[in-house]
């Protein structure tokens, strides 16, 4: 009997097959993106769920982005990163990667954000087209979550790695930058700027900016002098106000941490 018993609860318990046919699949799917581009979270969330396991290889990694994507919208990215994660190990891609990156590391999984950072540049390093993603893209947004979540030593690794990477190139003009897949120089001196504001040494800070402008060729210095009004402003409100601090102009747009749609419908 004890045989018997144990059998019963080892027993899978299998999901029933989707009884759509592919076109209402395909359908469904459409509405789900449309609910995700309209903000209509929970539609989305409704169709998508239904749709991740079809027997369609297609509609279920749709599905499966689409689902992560509603919920890294909503910030929740404790719910994002595993539908990620799942998508990613099916995809081997750049892009569903660094979509674990991205909510994993936000969700303060630190070592999942890692590990899925290592996987993306190896996905990168095998891959035989151009990349979704540069490499000075992927720093520059892993850096963005990570300084998002205040782990500003670990962004800082980071931002050594761009301070290399873009003291290589020939110029740093937005056109240049565009070309090569590398994210604008504006936005990436701001995230620097938020991570040097933690440093807790000013001075060393600007002076580690100056060095990193003297570097780059191309017009960067209105960038650089930018860059330290805001260095000095974040670290009035972080430690105080330092002595002939500049003026600091608004954040910019481009430094937020982002995830990859990768399906056109989502555009």
């Amino acid at each position: 009997m004890w045989d018997r018993i144990k059998q019963l609860w080892q027993k899978k318990k299998h999901k029933p097959t989707l009884s759509l046919s592919e076109a209402q699949q395909f359908a469904l799917l459409d509405s789900a993106s449309q609910a995700l581009q309209q903000g209509h979270y929970e539609q989305a969330e409704r169709a998508a769920s239904q749709l991740v396991d079809s027997q369609v290889p297609a509609i279920a990694t749709d599905a499966m982005r689409t689902l992560g994507l509603v919920y890294f919208r909503q910030q929740k990215y404790a719910q994002a990163w595993p539908v990620f994660e799942q998508l990613a190990l099916r995809t081997d891609t750049i892009s569903d990667w660094f979509n674990v990156v991205s909510s994993a590391t936000l969700a303060g999984e630190l070592q999942r954000g890692s590990a899925a950072f290592e996987r993306a540049v190896k996905a990168h390093d095998a891959s035989t087209e151009t990349p979704a993603l540069s490499i000075a893209s992927m720093h520059h947004y892993y850096a963005c979550a990570l300084r998002d979540r205040g782990e500003h030593a670990m962004a800082f690794e980071h931002v050594q790695v761009l301070r290399a990477l873009y003291e290589k190139l020939p110029q740093t003009d937005a056109r240049l930058l565009e070309l090569r897949g590398f994210p604008r120089l504006d936005a990436v001196l701001e995230m620097m700027t938020d991570v040097l504001a933690h440093s807790g040494d000013i001075p060393e800070a600007e002076s580690w900016l100056r060095d990193f402008g003297s570097q780059l060729r191309g017009q960067a210095h209105s960038d650089i002098e930018t860059a330290i009004q805001r260095l000095h402003h974040l670290a009035a409100q972080l430690h105080g106000p330092t002595p002939d601090a500049p003026p600091t102009p608004p954040r910019h747009a481009g430094g937020a941490p982002r995830v990859q749609d990768n399906d056109p419908r989502l555009d």
